[in-house]
């Protein structure tokens, strides 16, 4: 998996780029965890577009699995999605809980994301 780490004036981030592949397994999962610690670098933004279809289909496990070892090590992701339809069902009820936490949330614009994900930095 490619990345960038953004960095603005309140903090840092890393963000998935789907060019080389997507975020389709924990072994993925693993290497954007090992890639923030490298890093010193706490928070994760996804696109929708850098995750397989299989992380929207809450039966695969993916989503579960892939979460876990974020929230394992503190790492705070969000995940810009553009596709409202991919709320509907248990993945929108699973986005409606973790909106309420302070692990992973789900937006539609990255500003919105970097708002949440730099000021969780602090």
């Amino acid at each position: 998996m490619n990345f960038n780490i953004i960095t603005k004036e309140n903090g840092r981030y890393l963000d998935c780029t789907p060019f080389k592949g997507v975020l389709s397994s924990e072994k993925d999962a693993i290497e954007l965890v090992s890639a923030c610690f490298s890093n010193d670098i706490g928070s994760l933004l996804l696109q929708e577009s850098s995750v397989s279809p299989d992380f929207f289909n809450l039966r695969t496990g993916l989503a579960g699995a892939v979460l876990n070892k974020f929230q394992i090590y503190n790492i705070k992701i969000a995940l810009i999605i553009q596709d409202m339809g991919l709320l509907e069902g248990r993945f929108g009820e699973m986005v409606m809980e973790s909106n309420k936490g302070n692990e992973f949330r789900v937006y539609d614009s990255v500003q919105a994301a970097e708002e949440w994900m730099l000021a969780a930095a602090r």
